[in-house]
């Protein structure tokens, strides 16, 4: 495909790793944080044209730790909820702080 500047790369389960790949996405399995920075790691040593990294938020234990980890990489870090993800509320006022640069 013309434009076409990177692949995806998705972290998911066993279990759900199943409907990334049917979508035609590049998935490694991971069942820890540990062993997703892991697998992050080694893909983008084998495959030089990841674009974004898609992580399943059930597998993550800290967001921000996983983030720190994986910054040196260069790609956007997206991670995606699912049903399994415990659930976080959300704090408008901070949010928009932050929005703002005041947070």
């Amino acid at each position: 495909m013309e434009g076409d500047t990177g692949r995806i790369l998705v972290v998911a389960d066993r279990y759900n790793s199943t409907l990334f790949k049917s979508a035609g996405l590049t998935v490694v399995e991971a069942d820890s944080q540990e062993k997703i920075v892991e697998e992050v790691r080694f893909a983008f040593q084998r495959l030089r044209d990841i674009a974004l990294v898609i992580v399943l938020k059930h597998l993550v234990e800290d967001e921000d730790s996983l983030r720190k980890a994986l910054e040196g990489l260069g790609v956007p870090l997206l991670v995606l909820p699912t049903r399994w993800a415990k659930a976080e509320p959300i704090n408008v006022e901070k949010l928009l702080a932050k929005a703002l640069g005041f947070g």
